[in-house]
């Protein structure tokens, strides 16, 4: 069973889900309903709270302008490079779910693309 129901996203975004839909061959719906089904699992695993392993990347423009003091406890390493006029900062993460979901969501508001991947 499917509910329909309105969601307004940027233009730029819409073209590109239009043009992977027309790559794929599967309609936008597919595409959203599995995007967001892989978000809210990521995000559901991190909300059970549990000692949890896990890596963060983060891409930016420059700095992260976040304290990562604040994360200290859960942050095992941090590898910061330069490539393309972007900073790729990549983290790996051990320790309380929850306070890892509060850095991702704090690096989520200050990058331009942050992906989290828990690995068990």
């Amino acid at each position: 069973m499917r509910r329909r129901f309105g969601v307004s996203i940027p233009e730029d975004l819409a073209s590109e889900l239009d043009d992977v839909s027309r790559e794929c061959g599967v309609d936008r719906s597919t595409l959203v309903a599995s995007a967001l089904g892989n978000y809210l699992a990521s995000i559901k695993h991190y909300k059970k709270r549990h000692n949890c392993l896990g890596v963060c990347l983060a891409i930016t423009k420059g700095e992260l302008g976040l304290n990562l003091e604040e994360f200290r406890d859960v942050i095992v390493s941090y590898q910061h490079s330069h490539t393309d006029n972007m900073c790729v900062n990549i983290f790996l993460l051990k320790g309380d779910s929850e306070k890892i979901l509060k850095l991702y969501y704090k690096l989520e508001k200050n990058c331009l693309r942050t992906v989290l991947v828990p690995l068990h």
